[in-house]
């Protein structure tokens, strides 16, 4: 009988020790759709995202605006009124879809496409997410003629940052696009790199995306943490060809999304939807060679394209080709600066890792 009760308190013990060491770190990405503050950043095209009384004072925005060819973006550079009214409602509609998650906290690690500077992401997380423990915070300027960059939030400190360069004006000409932003976070007693991507848009030809992901290949075989995530808004579709992502990262990384759904039966059909066609973008792979350490283990049912109610609407749409009407349900709510409502034209994806 003491011999049992030996061996019980030994297994409760060894249970007890391991579940206090374990760490458990999550990871969202999400593309927030034009998070720009208020003010214009030298040699950068922000105007659209100015005050409206700021615009109209200026001649060279004026000009800048009418120059425009599209008259959906002229229109919106003459009229739009980014003030900081609109700018703080955008963040307090951001940070709502990201507290979802979680619980109400958010995810350990946060990557964003689409933010103009580090101040603007400041600003979310002052304004936004303030009392979440985001107390790091990572942005490296790179080459957007926008001026859109990929940046970080984390509650890990920051150990190392670095924006790779992503060269296309071989294979498009005249055309520059975002870099990878990798960064290195230190867990407890492990590390974590997480590069996060913006690849060039379905405006941009295939042979772009594929430079992007010849250039995550080659970094990531120089990292040497316990856990190796790259995650962000990669613009891959399933037409593509030459497929980046099938080419240069699936042979290296695992994808969340595959083995999530298995979990996640009620997950959106994807993380972008586009007249009538769903796409997942925002994509989450953990390097395979971390998979490899018995100690990492992904929860996978834990993975998430988060599409909360409040995020999506149901939409009325033109086929400009056919002049048919058509109507999808549940799709991304885009951020209305008139009104104030909506989010982002891209859902976020989120997945927790044990450590």
């Amino acid at each position: 009988m003491k011999l049992m009760i030996a061996i019980l308190t030994t297994l409760l013990t060894t249970f007890y020790v391991t579940a206090v060491s374990a760490t458990s770190v999550s990871i969202m990405t999400y593309n927030a759709e034009n998070l720009f503050d208020t003010v214009h950043d030298e040699g950068k095209k922000d105007y659209t995202w100015l005050p409206l009384k700021t615009k109209q004072q200026s001649k060279e925005i004026q000009k800048y605006c009418a120059s425009m060819r599209s008259e959906h973006y002229r229109r919106n550079c003459f009229e739009l009124d980014w003030s900081e009214e609109t700018l703080d409602a955008k963040i307090q509609n951001l940070s709502r879809v990201i507290l979802s998650f979680n619980k109400g906290e958010g995810a350990d690690i946060i990557v964003f496409e689409e933010v103009e500077n580090i101040n603007a992401l400041n600003l979310l997380v002052k304004q936004g997410l303030g009392k979440k423990g985001y107390k790091y915070i990572s942005l490296i300027e790179g080459p957007d003629s926008r001026g859109i960059d990929i940046g970080m939030i984390s509650r890990y400190p920051i150990i190392s940052q670095k924006l790779h360069k992503v060269d296309i004006s071989k294979v498009q000409k005249g055309r520059s696009t975002r870099g990878i932003l990798e960064v290195t976070f230190k867990v407890k007693n492990k590390t974590v790199t997480v590069f996060g991507n913006h690849w060039p848009s379905q405006g941009n030809n295939d042979q772009t995306r594929l430079v992007a992901s010849k250039v995550l290949a080659k970094k990531v075989k120089l990292v040497k943490s316990d856990l190796v995530v790259a995650t962000g808004d990669f613009n891959q579709t399933r037409s593509d060809s030459p497929h980046g992502i099938n080419l240069n990262i699936l042979p290296l990384f695992e994808d969340v999304e595959v083995l999530g759904r298995k979990f996640s039966t009620e997950t959106s059909v994807g993380t972008h939807w586009y007249r009538g066609e769903w796409e997942s973008l925002d994509r989450i792979f953990i390097l395979k060679k971390s998979l490899k350490n018995k100690n990492v283990y992904v929860d996978y049912s834990t993975f998430d394209i988060i599409n909360k109610n409040f995020m999506v609407q149901d939409l009325e749409w033109i086929d400009f080709d056919t002049g048919a009407v058509n109507f999808d349900e549940n799709i991304p709510w885009r951020f209305n600066a008139k009104t104030y409502q909506g989010f982002s034209d891209h859902l976020p994806v989120a997945v927790k890792i044990n450590l």
